[in-house]
């Protein structure tokens, strides 16, 4: 099946294999997985994932396992939506390659229903946004992202800024980008958020969401960030990337 619905596009030029969404013309890329650290704390400046401006909801630092899957190389665009729902719910409109936006979790779902991809969830998110690096950005941020200091006060076209280590584009910035949990502030201190492929399915009224956007600080892009919003909530800074799990 996963032959049928994905084309294989070979290596990207950080070693990752990328492989096209039929359907949807999606590139996805290819993670190992593994173990990674998740979250960040500010207490102990040679302690692992220090960040001097993490919030409380990012800790504590915990181990996780992933198995391998796939992501989208960029945020969905407005012509990927358009071609799947025959809409288009954003606000910056006329260049179909800028990020969908003011889309709901609940209309993802949708989404993910004509498609069969899904929404990462929040581990899977973090890991590739850290792409094997233990700071708050892997990166000069403004080499990787778009927020309140360069944007302009609106989106821009994917991938227009550089990819991290692993070949992914606009995790820093852009569009907050949801992901499948339900925000539960005291997710990390609970066995089951070190896995096996850790998802919080219970806690609140709100769903996670990832990344920052384009009017928000920088310091709100860091890889460990926390955004949350009810599930029907629509703003035209809320976005989303894909997943598939590994299993050809």
């Amino acid at each position: 099946r996963f032959w049928y619905l994905f084309e294989s596009l070979g290596p990207n030029v950080q070693g990752n294999p990328e492989y096209r969404h039929r359907q949807t013309g999606i590139v996805f890329v290819r993670l190992p997985g593994g173990k990674f650290w998740m979250g960040a704390q500010k207490a102990d400046p040679n302690g692992q994932n220090y960040d001097p401006d993490a919030e409380d909801d990012e800790g504590p630092v915990h181990e996780v396992t992933l198995s391998p899957f796939l992501i989208g190389k960029y945020e969905v665009t407005q012509g990927q939506w358009k071609m799947v729902m025959e809409s288009n719910p954003s606000h910056f409109t006329g260049v179909d390659d800028r990020p969908v936006e003011r889309v709901s979790w609940d209309s993802i779902q949708m989404f993910e229903a004509r498609t069969g991809l899904v929404l990462p969830t929040e581990a899977q998110w973090e890991y590739a946004c850290r792409a094997g690096t233990a700071a708050p950005f892997a990166g000069k941020l403004e080499d990787l992202g778009w927020f309140d200091g360069n944007s302009g006060n609106e989106t821009h076209p994917v991938g227009t800024k550089g990819p991290n280590g692993f070949g992914l584009h606009d995790l820093y910035g852009n569009v907050w980008e949801w992901v499948e949990d339900v925000l539960d502030e005291n997710f990390y201190r609970k066995p089951d958020a070190s896995g096996p492929d850790p998802v919080s399915t219970a806690g609140s009224e709100f769903r996670v969401s990832r990344g920052s956007n384009w009017c928000f600080s920088g310091g709100n892009c860091s890889a460990s960030n926390r955004g949350r919003g009810r599930q029907g909530v629509l703003h035209y800074g809320l976005g989303f990337r894909p997943t598939w799990r590994w299993a050809p």
